[in-house]
């Protein structure tokens, strides 16, 4: 096409026709800067179907990671509630009577409460949008402030109950239920391997005799009133900084369900 373009130049060149000549030279040069155009109109469209494309993709892990986000939340939460309502069991009878009853139940509650649950955060689509740059793929601007507020806040979360777990459950409250009673664990070992094909168990390495033995101990030491008034207070702390990681969990969740319609909008 060039060549015939550049005969048809030296033809009105070599005949005088100069008027014609630069008539037709604009005339061409107007058709290159149309191709020219259209080219990069072509490559604009196959570049916008190609991040659509890729937004999608996007959208669709997303909604992937919230689902999955829901069943951890509703575990920890789960988890949380068991933790409170073995703290609510240790302390019913001093409630009720204003002394501790200390046997076999009580070794088993203690023993749960004396556990603890990282909250989980399966975002990996998330991670790679931040870190790639990718984030402007999403054109719908109020849900990309919706998420990015959202895992600001899963963040703030994930840190609250990391840290409550690292600095009371296990620096505070463990050290104190060590030293002043008797945990048996040996139910939550049993719910750890529950989906394991082969079945575990974790009996309490302690016999019967001697489980006896150190609950009574335990009794005795808890008869001194500031033994009574340190453990009781971790007792109630314990189902508090629960009862905390519950509502928090709850709020999250509908906010994660809020998030998921978002996306069907979307």
């Amino acid at each position: 096409m060039i060549k015939i373009f550049r005969k048809i130049r030296y033809n009105l060149m070599e005949t005088g026709k100069t008027g014609k000549y630069f008539k037709y030279a604009i005339g061409e040069i107007i058709l290159v800067m149309i191709g020219i155009l259209l080219a990069l109109q072509v490559n604009n469209w196959n570049n916008n179907r190609i991040d659509a494309k890729r937004e999608a993709n996007y959208i669709k892990n997303i909604e992937r990671d919230l689902n999955n986000q829901l069943k951890a939340i509703q575990t920890q939460i789960d988890f949380e509630a068991e933790v409170a309502d073995n703290c609510k069991l240790a302390l019913k009878s001093y409630n009720d009577t204003n002394a501790l009853k200390i046997d076999s139940t009580f070794a088993v509650a203690l023993g749960s409460i004396s556990t603890r649950r990282t909250f989980l955060n399966p975002n990996p689509a998330y991670i790679e949008l931040i870190s790639s740059g990718n984030i402007e793929l999403l054109k719908n601007e109020t849900f990309k402030d919706k998420l990015i507020n959202y895992y600001e806040e899963l963040e703030r979360i994930e840190k609250v109950i990391d840290g409550n777990n690292s600095l009371y459950t296990d620096q505070e409250f463990i050290p104190t239920a060590l030293k002043f009673g008797v945990m048996d664990a040996s139910e939550d070992w049993k719910n750890i391997f529950r989906s394991y094909r082969r079945q575990y168990s974790s009996p309490n390495p302690l016999t019967k005799e001697n489980m006896k033995r150190l609950l009574g101990i335990s009794a005795r030491v808890l008869q001194n009133e500031e033994n009574e008034l340190l453990f009781i207070n971790h007792l109630a702390s314990r189902e508090g900084y629960a009862m905390v990681h519950i509502l928090l969990l709850t709020e999250f969740k509908i906010q994660t369900q809020k998030l998921l319609e978002a996306i069907k909008d979307y």
